[in-house]
Parts: C-alpha cells; structure tokens; sequence
C-alpha cells in the first residue's frame, strides 16, 4: 500500500530522503533486516539501505538522479511503497557487468566471494557511467582488479602510480 512522505534535506549535507514512520520500521526490519525496495509515485523502483542518525531519525536515501527522473525536490511529497527486498544483490546487476562475469569464471568466482556491500558497491560502479561502452569498460577493468586482489570498490578506481 502506497504512503505518502516529504522529501527532507539534511541541513549540515545535500543529501534528500524520507523519513521512516516507527511502523514502517518495525515491518521493514524483521530479521535484523536493513534494504528496501522502494517503489516512488509508481514509476520509479529504488533498492535503498534504511539509514539512521544519532538522534533516531531512520530514512531511505534518495539521490539528486531519482529526484530529478521524478521532477521532485526538498518539500515535495511522493508516493512510496516500501518492502523488503529480497532480489539476489538487493540492487540492479548492470547487464554489463553480468556479461563480464558470465565470460570470465575466474572473475565470477572471486566476485561470488565478496561480502554483499562490496557486491554492490561494484555494482554501483558500473551503473554510475551512462553508456553502454562505458559499462563493459568499467566491468572488465573490475573483473581484471578483481583477479590481481583488489576487491574494493574505493580501491578499484585507483590509478596505479
């Protein structure tokens, strides 16, 4: 069932989010669970971390990219479903990168190793370039790090000096 939230900012950062209602945790964090799938005014799916500050305010993340796809800022209420995601990475697989790994079982296995939040975090790597090219270069720049050690996604970028 679809709730509505009001886009926040965080004073002291330029990150927005939504707020999470003591409800909507209880249901969202069986398990000692923490990721979401978020549906916003149905049109867009999020995977997202359920956050929290110091103060025990917990909310979801939205980036300035989602803001924009949905035409929405700091004040605007949107429309959110939220559930437990239960998707294999709990975040989108880049075609590319599946590809790489598909071709490439040295790779696969390694990557099949990592904890979940370097998983996505490679992930994520992919997804940040727009194009397709782009995509496969980066995939197969993070099969080969992979396979010389380097297994984190800060370290993954790095140029060697």
């Amino acid at each position: 069932m679809s709730k509505q939230y009001t886009i926040q900012k965080f004073q002291t950062a330029s990150m927005h989010y939504i707020e999470l209602g003591k409800t909507e945790l209880k249901k969202l964090t069986i398990d000692g669970n923490k990721r979401v799938k978020c549906r916003l005014n149905n049109t867009l799916v999020i995977h997202a971390a359920i956050m929290n500050t110091r103060d025990g305010i917990y909310y979801l993340m939205i980036s300035s990219k989602n803001l924009k796809i949905l035409k929405l800022k700091a004040g605007d209420k949107v429309a959110a479903i939220l559930e437990i995601d239960k998707t294999e990475f709990q975040f989108d697989m880049p075609e590319e990168l599946a590809e790489v790994l598909a071709k490439d079982e040295n790779a696969a296995g390694i990557f099949s190793q990592l904890t979940d939040g370097n998983k996505r975090g490679l992930m994520a790597l992919v997804n940040m370039v727009k194009s397709s090219n782009k995509k496969i270069e980066r995939s197969l720049l993070i099969a080969e790090k992979l396979k010389l050690g380097i297994h984190s996604p800060q370290k993954i970028m790095k140029k060697p000096r």
